[in-house]
């Protein structure tokens, strides 16, 4: 009892009056079961292999969308960005402003990735303001994770980045995450992340991502971009 009470009872000396969420916003959303079917269907009428020369993954498969596709993206996307625009207020102790706290975007790019065994994305930025990654479908990597006996983010995991590893652990930070069905990660484009490989024979991964950057406030969101960004504007 008198162990407990030691640590119960309130300390001597200054007491903490809060502290710093240390790092980039990255916010994590479930999206709904029509908007992943509407993605998936688009991406499958893709021309295959049309997005590989301009990204960094080596994946056999990746596909730009058009831009009759990017329309409909961009009316269903843009509920999750003010969302993560206010949230994002929130994170950094502000007061959301309509009139200074953008969200409209011009999209910037929008492609999907059909990753099988053996393949995988290395680490990476992307360009733009923010970036997303959105799970179509997702293998069943379960015996693989529980066989991988190594230190590092396993099969099939993605691992964000943020800081720099000369510096002790304390300046840097990784946070892996193993990919579902219907998940969609929304986070800064220049934040460090990778996507390791699986290996389980004829598993597909299916995902999508894309860049945008942030337009004036109270303007339209546009599906591709009519002019390149204010220099050194963000929302």
């Amino acid at each position: 009892m008198e162990i407990e009470q030691q640590y119960t009872s309130p300390q001597p000396g200054p007491n903490i009056q809060g502290n710093l969420n240390f790092g980039p916003y990255v916010a994590y959303f479930k999206i709904p079961q029509s908007f992943r079917e509407g993605l998936l269907k688009k991406g499958n009428l893709a021309e295959p292999k049309t997005a590989n020369k301009r990204l960094v993954g080596l994946i056999g498969d990746q596909r730009n969308y058009s831009i009759e596709d990017r329309e409909w993206f961009v009316k269903q996307f843009q509920p999750y960005l003010e969302s993560y625009v206010k949230a994002k207020c929130r994170y950094e102790a502000q007061i959301f402003d309509e009139n200074n706290h953008s969200t409209s975007f011009s999209l910037i790019s929008l492609w999907i990735n059909y990753m099988k065994g053996g393949e995988f994305n290395p680490e990476h930025t992307h360009s733009g303001q923010l970036t997303w990654v959105i799970y179509l479908k997702t293998p069943d990597l379960k015996k693989e994770q529980e066989e991988f006996e190594g230190t590092g983010l396993g099969p099939g995991a993605i691992g964000f980045h943020f800081g720099e590893n000369t510096n002790g652990d304390w300046a840097q930070h990784t946070y892996k995450y193993t990919p579902e069905v219907d998940g969609m990660w929304l986070f800064p484009a220049q934040l460090r992340h990778r996507v390791n490989p699986f290996y389980t024979k004829e598993a597909e991964r299916i995902s999508v991502s894309g860049n945008l950057f942030f337009n004036r406030p109270n303007t339209p969101s546009l599906a591709e971009p009519t002019k390149t960004p204010p220099p050194g504007w963000t929302y």
